[in-house]
């Protein structure tokens, strides 16, 4: 039988430590779903795979590529 290795996880606070935030905002990103929890009881509870895909995901706004063309406005149409 093979043996798989144990799935770590962390604690709100242990999160908190790593990623450089406050238990406050561990919890806000787990109310809306940008870090996947598991919860004990009373305790949440996040898998170290899930911090990685967290850290891995791109920040800022997404590139839109501006174009040099005018499009017309209301004012610069005349009749």
């Amino acid at each position: 039988m093979s043996e798989q290795s144990p799935i770590k996880v962390l604690s709100v606070s242990e999160v908190a430590r790593e990623l450089g935030i406050t238990r406050q905002r561990v919890h806000d990103l787990i109310k809306n779903g940008q870090i996947i929890a598991h919860k004990l009881g009373r305790f949440y509870y996040v898998e170290q795979a899930e911090i990685q895909r967290y850290k891995d995901q791109p920040v800022g706004k997404p590139y839109q590529r501006r174009t040099t063309a005018s499009s017309p406005n209301s004012i610069d149409i005349r009749q």
